[in-house]
């Protein structure tokens, strides 16, 4: 038999070499360190890994928001106030009217007279009714009070129809008014708006000839006060049997709607009314203005 040939000797393969670091021993004030101990060399920074965050870092201080971060805008101002119109109107005036009852067209004559002086006013109606030589009825209305930078402030408003006889005597902060009765009663009562009555209320509106719809005011008329509201204004051309008068209208109803006073104020004779119309317990009554002085002689 041929002879059986000797297996192969394993040969072991050389272990591998331990990479040597390359990097610079560091030396501490004693002396080398050894490269065991050496620190690793730092990974290089790449976009999927990055940096820890710092410890120790000192707290970042938060900035005040500027103008364009601001959550709230910031308030816009008021507007300035409106400055404060003097008196329109002369030292005196005196005003022919023609009083018309509309509920059966019966007229009678009246006359107003304007005073102003040291701060003060004082607006008087007078109308009289007569056949012949006999009078049928009488009725005056008056009020009196200052003249404030805003306007007329009423403290006493009287209201004589045949001898029967209402005063009216506002509070000082006008929320509440006196009332005498012809009869004998007397009340107060709180007023809701400005204190007005049916004589004071058409010189006021010259003081604010801009005023603006919705204003309310507290009418005293006769025995009675009642809420009112400016509902409508417009500039009007009042024409009368042989004159065209350019008007301010203002219109007033009561809070239900109905009833009120309208006025026409003449903005040429400076500012006087041209036109009063009350609508009343007893219907409506309008006075139209035939002739207007300005500055006469005192009365005597």
């Amino acid at each position: 038999a041929p002879p059986v040939a000797p297996a192969p000797v394993p040969v072991a393969k050389p272990a591998p070499r331990k990479r040597e670091s390359r990097a610079a021993p560091v030396l501490a004030s004693s002396g080398a360190v050894p490269a065991s101990q050496a620190p690793e060399p730092a990974t290089p920074k790449t976009d999927n890994n990055p940096p820890p965050p710092a410890i120790d870092a000192a707290p970042v201080r938060e900035e005040p928001p500027g103008p364009t971060q601001s959550a709230t805008p910031a308030p816009t101002p008021p507007p300035p106030p409106k400055a404060a119109r003097t008196s329109p109107f002369p030292e005196r005036a005196r005003i022919e009217f023609e009083l018309t009852l509309e509920s059966n067209n019966y007229k009678v004559w009246a006359v107003q007279t304007w005073e102003q002086k040291e701060g003060r006013y004082r607006v008087v109606l007078t109308a009289e009714a007569k056949a012949l030589f006999f009078s049928l009825g009488k009725l005056t209305m008056e009020s009196a009070g200052v003249i404030t930078a805003d306007g007329l402030r009423p403290e006493r408003y009287v209201d004589e129809r045949n001898q029967r006889r209402t005063v009216v005597s506002f509070a000082a902060n006008e929320k509440s008014a006196f009332i005498e009765e012809p009869n004998g009663n007397k009340k107060t009562v709180q007023l809701a708006g400005q204190a007005a009555d049916v004589m004071s209320l058409t010189y006021d509106l010259a003081f604010n000839p801009d005023i603006n719809i919705g204003a309310p005011f507290t009418l005293s008329n006769r025995d009675t006060v009642e809420e009112i509201r400016l509902v409508e204004k417009r500039d009007e051309n009042l024409v009368n049997d042989t004159t065209t008068i350019a008007t301010k209208f203002y219109d007033f109803k009561r809070t239900n709607g109905s009833g009120g006073i309208q006025v026409w104020l003449a903005v040429e004779k400076q500012w006087l009314p041209a036109k009063i119309r009350i609508l009343g317990r007893d219907g409506a009554v309008s006075m139209v203005a035939t002739k207007f002085e300005i500055n006469p002689p005192p009365a005597q």
